[in-house]
């Protein structure tokens, strides 16, 4: 049993030490996280994003993320738009400082629109849900781009940053 033990001790800090993790963020923009124009229809959304990247092998990476949208919306009205997606990230073979990647993953949305408070009208109502993310990614040294499609928001989504 102890040389069980000893033998997974070893292979995870070997995988470990193989292991490279970046962090970073950039800008996100959502064809479905604008807001609400006066006329009801929605409108591209701008977003900033946190994520993080933990690279198993040069083929295989997880991707965690967070992406707060900054919608607009009629006077009185306020809405939030925030999602946290994990990803998982198939590398293609990296020429030099250029890599391309296809994505799919996991993600939870939340929206919510409050209407303000007063006497004749007012209120707020708030959703999750859980949806699939599905797309593709390039990056060149530290930077990033990816183009995602999610199925929560029905949107799809173009991500630019950076990664340390």
């Amino acid at each position: 049993m102890k040389k069980v033990l000893l033998f997974a001790f070893v292979l995870f800090m070997a995988t470990a030490a193989s292991a490279q993790f970046k962090v970073g963020g950039g800008l996100t923009i959502g064809t479905e996280a604008g807001g609400i124009d006066d006329d009801g229809s929605e409108k591209l959304g701008i977003g900033l994003n946190l994520r993080g990247d933990y690279a198993f092998n040069e083929s295989w990476s997880i991707a965690p993320g967070f992406t707060f949208f900054f919608p607009s919306a009629p006077d009185g009205v306020d809405i939030t738009y925030w999602q946290l997606n994990a990803d998982a990230h198939y590398n293609f073979g990296a020429e030099g400082d250029f890599g391309f990647y296809a994505l799919g993953g996991l993600n939870y949305s939340y929206v919510k629109i409050d209407w303000g408070d007063n006497e004749f009208w007012g209120g707020s109502s708030d959703d999750s849900e859980i949806g699939l993310n599905l797309g593709a990614g390039a990056t060149m040294q530290q930077f990033y781009g990816e183009l995602k499609y999610d199925t929560a928001f029905e949107q799809l989504a173009l991500s630019v940053g950076i990664m340390f």
